[in-house]
C-alpha cells in the first residue's frame, strides 16, 4: 500500500509541473529581433565596404593627379616663356610685318584641310596680285592629332634657324595625310629640309616650345578659331576661298 501511495504522489507531482513553452508573441518578437539584427549587420557591412571603396578611389585619384602634375612639370622643365621666344625670334610671317594687310592662318601641320588650302596655291595668287601689301602669318592651332603639338614645337625650332616656311611647306607638299610627328619623324623632316640638326635636336629635346604651343592653342580659341584652318584678314574672319580673301583685302586697302 505504501508503494502505491508514493507512486501516486510522484504522478501528481509530474502533472503539477508546468511545461515552459514560450508564448507566440514572444517567439515572433524574438524572430523579428534576430532578423533586424542580421539586416543591421548587413547594412553596417555594406556601409563599411562603401567607405573603403571611397577611400580607395580617393587614393587612386590623388595618385593620378600627382602623377599628371609631376609629368607635366617634368615635360615642361625646359620650357621657355612665350613672350621671350617671340621677342627673340619674332612671329612666323611670310612678308613684312609692317604690311598694311596681314592674313593670319590658324592651322595645324597635321591638318588635311590646311594641306589642301596650301596646295591650291591661293597664297601664291594673293602674293602675285598684292605683292608686299599683304603678309601671311601662320599661327599654330595643333589640335587635329595627339602628336600635332610636337609638330608645332619642331616647326618653331626650325623657325629659330629662319626655316619655318621651308619646314611648313615640306610637310604639306611631301608627307602623307595626318603625319605622325614622333620625335624621330620631326628630326627626319629637319634633315630633309636642311636645318642644322645639332641645334634643332637640342631645341626639340629640351621642350622649350611646349608652353609656347599651349599658349598658341588658347590664343587661337580666344581669337575665335574653332577648327583648322581658320583665316583672318586684319582681325576679321574670312572664308578660305581666293575670292573671299581678295575681297577682304581690297576692303582693307581702299
Amino acid at each position: 500500500m505504501a508503494k502505491k501511495k508514493s507512486s501516486k504522489k510522484r504522478n501528481n507531482a509530474k502533472k503539477q509541473t508546468p511545461t515552459a513553452n514560450p508564448k507566440p508573441q514572444e517567439t515572433a518578437s524574438a524572430t523579428r529581433t534576430a532578423v533586424k539584427s542580421k539586416k543591421t549587420a548587413r547594412a553596417d557591412l555594406k556601409a563599411r565596404e562603401a567607405r573603403m571603396k571611397q577611400i580607395r578611389i580617393i587614393g587612386i585619384v590623388v595618385l593620378l593627379v600627382g602623377g599628371f602634375v609631376g609629368l607635366a612639370m617634368f615635360r615642361n622643365a625646359g620650357a621657355v616663356a612665350t613672350s621671350d621666344l617671340v621677342e627673340s625670334f619674332g612671329p612666323t610671317i611670310d612678308g613684312s610685318k609692317d604690311a598694311p594687310v596681314i592674313l593670319v592662318e590658324y592651322g595645324d601641320l597635321a591638318c588635311s584641310a590646311c594641306r589642301q588650302w596650301h596646295n591650291l596655291g591661293i597664297k601664291e595668287q594673293l602674293k602675285q596680285q598684292y605683292g608686299d601689301q599683304v603678309a601671311f602669318e601662320f599661327k599654330h592651332f595643333p589640335v587635329v592629332t595627339a602628336n600635332s603639338p610636337r609638330g608645332a614645337e619642331a616647326a618653331q625650332c626650325a623657325h629659330e634657324q629662319g626655316m619655318f616656311w621651308e619646314y611648313h611647306d615640306y610637310i604639306f607638299e611631301n608627307l602623307e595625310t595626318y603625319p605622325a610627328f614622333t620625335s624621330d619623324r620631326v628630326k627626319e623632316i629637319a634633315t630633309a629640309v636642311g636645318v642644322d640638326r645639332e641645334a634643332f635636336d637640342t631645341c626639340v629635346d629640351s621642350g622649350k616650345y611646349r608652353t609656347f604651343v599651349t599658349d598658341a592653342i588658347r590664343d587661337a580659341q580666344s581669337a575665335g578659331a574653332r577648327g583648322t584652318p581658320t583665316f583672318f584678314v586684319n582681325g576679321r574672319q574670312v572664308s578660305f576661298s581666293f575670292e573671299a580673301m581678295s575681297a577682304a583685302i581690297e576692303e582693307e586697302l581702299n
